[in-house]
């Protein structure tokens, strides 16, 4: 069928929310469009990496329903994360768009409890350098805690799993708007939910069937675009100054420099990419640059790129110097000035070592930057990695001139 939309159904296997999967699904396939349901069989025969299976489902849908009571599902004791959170996350990256109905009474419930919740993560986020990996780990001493005492936050609490209090707190944070929905009256609310949906997408459906193709597309084109100015650039600043053999030619190396981290754009620190991804911060476009080779027992400065005063020269026997340490130990090495809010990345490249200074967007401590130093250096490299490896090529390959 030409414009049909592809639609997720993302809930807990409880036995309240069997009816209305069922319901939803018949609906919706009458208006024209598919919604597979993994106790239909419709996902196929089911792989060994069933949570995988699911991912992916997530990944080829155009809209992502939650559905969402008392139930949580099995949590995994060490990540602490629901496959139904799971699928949400991925939803969440994925820019899908997402319709979220919860119990009407569970949503009274946690509006009882959002103000304490507020306080918590607050609390959590001030004694703790990371965001937290799992959505429960702020509020899951409190509740146990809490759920032993007589009162009514151990009667609210015990309505439902404790993982789903803190689902719901974590959609409130993203901003997802919550329709409430009485899941008892099953065939009456669900026909509502279908034909809201119906209705919505009449209008965006063709566009939403293409949009994921669209969009990869146009990514693609543009990295391609960008990646063949950034070369051609760059090695017109180095034919043009001759710097493969005037190597002191200052001028020259700035200009080198200037198109060097031109670019390094603004991208997001994302904490536990692989399965939980959480931007935690934001790090500037690279923002001023300063290269050092060696001569003898020095590092001599031979260009800048940006405002920066730099040291025109350092003994390899210095201490606390980032370009030293970084040639001596022939390692990429992180560092954080806190009263600057700059990260500098320093690496050693033959007889070269390039410092790149870059900001963040949000306030940290050292204590958190070392917190993160594997996040910061996949936003700063991973994300940028065949620019980097170019322009890395072009100092590393002159050890041997």
């Amino acid at each position: 069928m030409i414009n049909r939309t592809r639609i997720f159904i993302s809930s807990a296997y409880e036995d309240a929310l069997k009816g209305p999967r069922q319901t939803i699904k018949r609906n919706l396939e009458k208006s024209g469009h598919e919604v597979p349901i993994f106790e239909n069989g419709d996902f196929g025969t089911w792989e060994k990496d069933t949570l995988q299976q699911c991912l992916d489902v997530v990944d080829s849908s155009d809209v992502f329903i939650l559905l969402i009571n008392e139930k949580a599902g099995n949590m995994n004791p060490e990540t602490k994360l629901t496959p139904t959170y799971l699928e949400y996350r991925a939803a969440l990256m994925k820019k899908k768009h997402i319709l979220v109905f919860v119990s009407s009474y569970i949503k009274q419930q946690f509006d009882l409890l959002r103000r304490e919740f507020d306080q918590l993560k607050k609390a959590y986020l001030r004694d703790n350098p990371r965001q937290p990996s799992s959505p429960i780990e702020p509020f899951e001493k409190w509740m146990n805690e809490q759920s032993k005492k007589d009162g009514m936050m151990k009667e609210i609490l015990n309505k439902a799993d404790h993982f789903i209090w803190a689902f719901l707190y974590d959609l409130f944070e993203n901003r997802s708007w919550l329709y409430t929905i009485d899941f008892h009256k099953t065939e009456e609310e669900c026909l509502k939910i279908s034909s809201m949906l119906s209705t919505s997408f009449r209008s965006v459906v063709g566009y939403l069937s293409r949009q994921r193709e669209i969009q990869q597309l146009e990514k693609q084109a543009t990295y391609l675009a960008n990646y063949t100015d950034f070369t051609i650039n760059l090695m017109n600043v180095m034919n043009e100054n001759n710097l493969i053999t005037h190597t002191k030619d200052y001028d020259g190396w700035c200009r080198f420099l200037e198109k060097g981290i031109s670019c390094f754009t603004e991208k997001e620190i994302i904490q536990t990419p692989g399965y939980n991804p959480i931007c935690v911060n934001t790090i500037s476009n690279c923002f001023a640059a300063s290269l050092y080779r060696r001569e003898r027992n020095l590092l001599s400065l031979v260009g800048t790129a940006g405002e920066i005063t730099a040291n025109e020269f350092y003994s390899l026997d210095e201490e606390d110097v980032y370009v030293v340490n970084a040639y001596n130990e022939t390692a990429r090495l992180i560092f954080f000035s806190e009263e600057k809010q700059t990260v500098y990345l320093t690496e050693r490249f033959g007889e070269y070592v390039l410092c790149l200074h870059f900001r963040l967007s949000e306030k940290w401590s050292t204590e958190q930057v070392q917190a993160y130093s594997d996040e910061v250096e996949c936003a700063i490299i991973d994300e940028h990695e065949h620019f980097y490896v170019f322009l890395t090529l072009l100092l590393g390959g002159r050890e041997h001139e």
